[in-house]
């Protein structure tokens, strides 16, 4: 997570689901987003024959990366420059929520936890 801006960074999450985050601060700097979760809204049916299930596609950290194929040989890659890039939408601002951070024992009260409410 000390690399440039824009740098994917996959990891293991307790040995078993691999987990993916997007580098945002300057390089030499510990800062990333943490990609929770998602909506799958193409490739629905290699969606579900990765997860072995039609529903909960991408609702938490390991089964987005499963659902999206996403592993450790990403890691490293540049978002847009390798296997992995983001729509961006434009026009009006996205509606969003900002909750406390959950799963964690420290720093439960900061609202770090950013909800899109994409449609």
């Amino acid at each position: 997570m000390f690399g440039p801006a824009g740098t994917i960074y996959v990891y293991r999450s307790y040995g078993i689901h691999w987990c993916v985050n997007i580098v945002s601060g300057p390089q030499g700097v510990a800062q990333a987003v943490l990609i929770r979760g998602g909506k799958v809204t193409r490739g629905l049916n290699t969606a579900i024959a990765r997860r072995g299930r039609d529903d909960h596609l991408a609702d938490g950290p390991g089964k987005l990366t499963q659902a999206l194929a996403i592993d450790g040989t990403m890691s490293g890659t540049m978002l847009g420059g390798g296997p992995i890039s983001l729509g961006l939408r434009t026009g009006r601002p996205i509606p969003h929520v900002t909750t406390p951070r959950i799963g964690i024992s420290k720093a439960t009260d900061r609202p770090w936890r950013f909800v899109a409410t994409v449609t």
